[in-house]
């Protein structure tokens, strides 16, 4: 009898133990994966942005694990790797490609969702979001927001300005002012020169910002055109060879993976430095007085009106193929990303523009806020203020284009390659 007994206490203790197994896998939390390109440890950004991650995710610990993977190759490896799970039939459950269009390709093979009828049933959202609404509108649809917007245009040293008896930015009414400025600063002995370039970024950046500074500029950047022989496009690419890269000597014209184009401007030795509004998170451990650095944005073929970059450009894309409530969780991410308090830390600790419409400028400009966070705020302002804001042209063309118009910068500036045959070599190649 006890030996019976024994056995069926045993039977029960082990269909108890099976029992809650069974239970605890029926109701094992989903694990949401997020891939993001935020994985520099020596970078306070990236720090601040893990950061916010890592606060949803124990917001939603009772509901879902929220896995945020950052991958040691950057925006462009979120990229590759969504590239590469597209041609296996497969996609993420939400990536940050951080302006890398990953759009078209995802949109083709289903795997991207529509964002718009979250947006338009939530005002919040729709507020928290911005530009992207416009900016990122894909035939009627919305599959991508950004929690941070791409403000590009230059600072400049008030005081080598003044050294040169040139007119700062602030007063200058069209590119003819730009033409001048310069000038003035390379006949001054005490400005080393007025930028230092490189065959990248700094180049590509006033490229953009002269191609917005006519309509047709600005509606081939915001287009994806069937030719880029285009009486704008090469404007633009004769203006920068002429009027920027054959302005400053070999020293100062540089690699395309060359940080000296800021290193200058840092150390007091250039006078302008093309890079965007996030810049000033380094403004606490410089050469140059903070006071001396100022925001602007560019000029335009009409007189006093100004253009600045201010682009949305592809950020989070959500898997479409994900069940209800893995996909309602992504959403609630991006709510989370694009709220006005997560905003305020995008702004304030990770130093960028978000698109947030809630965020004060002026409460920081007048505030007793850093140097830092006072000069992001005073150029933030500045290109909400600008009368043309547009995306990157990148952003519409796509980063092959990017690359192939950087691969003429040289040429240009030497004269070995005309403007026509650089853009006749970019049609081919694309």
């Amino acid at each position: 009898m006890k030996k019976t007994f024994a056995i069926i206490l045993i039977a029960l203790v082990a269909f108890s133990a099976f029992a809650a197994g069974t239970k605890e896998t029926a109701t094992t939390k989903p694990v949401i994966t997020f891939y993001h390109g935020w994985f520099q440890d020596d970078w306070q950004p990236a720090a601040e942005m893990r950061a916010m991650y890592d606060e949803f995710a124990a917001l939603h610990a009772d509901e879902f694990e929220f896995k945020a993977i950052a991958l040691d190759s950057g925006n462009q490896g979120v990229y590759d790797k969504c590239v590469q799970e597209i041609a296996l039939g497969r996609f993420p459950d939400v990536v940050d490609v951080a302006g890398m269009n990953i759009v078209p390709p995802a949109v083709a093979a289903g795997v991207a969702l529509d964002l718009k009828p979250y947006i338009d049933a939530d005002k919040d959202f729709k507020a928290g979001i911005g530009v992207n609404y416009e900016q990122n509108m894909y035939e009627g649809k919305i599959y991508t927001v950004r929690d941070q917007l791409e403000t590009i245009g230059f600072w400049y040293n008030e005081d080598l300005f003044n050294k040169a008896g040139a007119v700062t930015p602030d007063k200058w009414n069209t590119w003819d002012d730009f033409i001048t400025a310069v000038a003035a600063l390379k006949a001054c002995p005490e400005v080393e020169t007025p930028f230092t370039m490189n065959q990248g970024w700094p180049s590509t950046i006033l490229f953009s910002g002269y191609l917005l500074g006519t309509e047709e500029g600005r509606k081939l950047g915001n287009s994806v055109p069937a030719t880029y022989d285009n009486e704008a496009f090469k404007d633009a690419l004769s203006f920068v060879a002429k009027q920027a890269l054959a302005q400053v000597d070999n020293e100062h014209f540089t690699a395309s993976d060359s940080d000296r184009y800021r290193e200058d401007f840092f150390d007091g030795k250039s006078a302008m430095l093309f890079n965007g509004v996030w810049e000033s998170g380094s403004f606490g451990s410089v050469s140059v007085k903070p006071e001396y650095i100022k925001p602007a944005f560019f000029p335009t073929h009409e007189s006093g009106k100004k253009a600045a970059i201010v682009s949305a450009s592809p950020g989070f894309v959500i898997n479409a193929k994900l069940d209800d409530v893995k996909k309602n969780a992504c959403i609630e991410f991006v709510k989370f990303m694009t709220s006005k308090a997560t905003a305020t830390k995008v702004f304030e600790k990770a130093m960028a523009m978000p698109p947030s419409t809630a965020i004060d400028y002026d409460t920081y400009i007048n505030g007793n806020y850093d140097v830092t966070v006072k000069a992001l705020a005073a150029a933030c302002k500045a290109a909400l203020e600008a009368d043309y804001q547009s995306p990157t042209a990148g952003a519409a063309w796509g980063q092959d284009v990017n690359d192939a118009i950087n691969g003429k910068f040289a040429g240009l500036r030497d004269g070995s390659k005309t403007v026509e045959q650089a853009v006749k070599e970019i049609n081919t190649l694309l």
